[in-house]
């Protein structure tokens, strides 16, 4: 046991991932607690308007800042990393206003075209949901890259615990759903919040030498982030997204509230360790990288360590799911741990490789990344077509979890592949 305290604390990776799983753990834990809760004062078809609404938000906060975030980690000088975070919530904050104006133009007709004529009030909030979310990621970004774990942390649970409070509080308040919609948005607003008073008080200095030409420059050092970032991060976005708007389009609001709590349960404790032990694993590998170090056998002992992790949970998931569903939120929810069952061999593969997905960024093949987001967008609406074809939801789903799994296998497969090359490229700049 003293070896084993030893050697947690002479490795800086896991006290750092030991600090964002540990905070952000609790925040995480409490909104998923409080589901039983939210599954019965909510119905499955509020709970479809919520889902759809963080859908629609999830797409327009990738375009809102062009990825320019993503660019944050890379330049050698803190003052570039600075500027480009502040790039990123500058052109946030410009396309948020043009989606307003979209808004009052085609609201209307938007909600309609979905299916779900309810969404349209709760449409004049998606600029404002987009801003805050491109000003946090923006910041998270660059908490990231100056290893400011505890802020990370620290936003993330505040976020998180006020968006849970406040989707319990209002629901007699907001019928309809809308405190579920209302409790992410004011989560929104403290994580925020909570960021930028850390930045302030202690980070200000490297933003004091900010300038205009100078975001200029980064903003043309780094076009290949809006040029193929951000289209292959929003079709990747919009293809996870596809079956919350066929569902809604083509079958019932009941139906996207069955898959979005299917996905949920399994896909939020996944990303509460995945998502920290990307931003750690991410910022050591980069660094690695740019000191001329090899990277690939860490690569491959991390992906190892992540299906070992993951087994044991998803094999659980799959042989009780649809039974836990029944106790902990109701028998009505039922069809929602069916679903869970269909989705879990993308989302196990999911688990695995998206902590690697900055490697690409690293070594500047987004182009290929985008091209393989594109391909797996079009095969899955080609799928999801059969079903609606077929009148067949169970189809849908079965056709949507397969094709994403062997899409994404390859995607962990060329993730490997990076990671050889750039020990390679290593290699040849160690000779030089």
């Amino acid at each position: 046991m003293s070896t084993l305290i030893s050697r947690f604390r002479a490795s800086e990776f896991l006290r750092n991932v030991f600090t964002l799983v540990s905070a952000t753990s609790v925040g995480q834990a409490i909104a998923l607690l409080i589901y039983p809760v939210l599954s019965r004062i909510y119905t499955p078809a509020e709970h479809g308007l919520f889902a759809l609404y963080m859908s629609i938000i999830s797409i327009t906060a990738i375009m809102s800042t062009g990825k320019y975030e993503l660019a944050v980690m890379l330049p050698e000088k803190e003052k570039d990393g600075a500027s480009l975070a502040v790039l990123s919530v500058l052109i946030s904050f410009t396309f948020s206003i043009f989606l307003f104006i979209l808004i009052i133009l085609f609201g209307e007709k938007t909600s309609l075209l979905l299916g779900n004529p309810d969404l349209e009030k709760w449409l004049w909030f998606v600029p404002l949901s987009t801003f805050l979310i491109g000003i946090f990621q923006s910041l998270n970004y660059w908490s990231n890259r100056v290893k400011r774990y505890k802020w990370i942390a620290g936003a993330n649970l505040s976020q998180s615990l006020t968006n849970s409070a406040v989707k319990i509080s209002t629901n007699t308040v907001l019928p309809g759903g809308g405190g579920l919609i209302v409790g992410a948005i004011t989560g929104q607003v403290i994580g925020v919040i909570a960021y930028t008073y850390k930045l302030l008080k202690s980070d200000l200095e490297y933003f004091r030498e900010l300038n205009l030409s100078n975001l200029k420059k980064l903003g043309k050092s780094y076009v290949l982030f809006p040029k193929y970032n951000m289209v292959h991060y929003l079709t990747n976005n919009f293809s996870s997204s596809l079956p919350i708007f066929v569902l809604s389009s083509f079958f019932s609001s009941e139906k996207v509230g069955f898959y979005s709590l299917g996905f949920m349960m399994i896909n939020r404790p996944m990303n509460l360790l995945s998502g920290s032990f990307t931003q750690v694993f991410s910022q050591r590998t980069i660094e690695m990288f740019n000191k001329g170090q090899q990277i690939a056998k860490d690569v491959k002992k991390f992906i190892l360590r992540l299906v070992l992790i993951a087994i044991l949970p998803f094999t659980l998931a799959a042989i009780f799911g649809p039974g836990i569903f029944d106790i902990v939120f109701g028998k009505n929810w039922h069809e929602a741990g069916v679903y869970m069952r269909i989705l879990l061999p993308w989302l196990f593969v999911v688990f695995i490789s998206s902590p690697l997905s900055f490697l690409p960024d690293m070594l500047l093949r987004q182009k290929k990344a985008m091209l393989i987001d594109l391909i797996k967008f079009f095969l899955r609406i080609i799928v999801l077509a059969i079903g609606v074809k077929m009148n067949d939801i169970y189809l849908s789903l079965y056709l949507f979890s397969g094709i994403s799994f062997i899409l994404v296998s390859y995607n962990l497969y060329w993730y490997v592949f990076l990671s050889d090359y750039a020990d390679k490229i290593t290699e040849i700049k160690s000779r030089a």
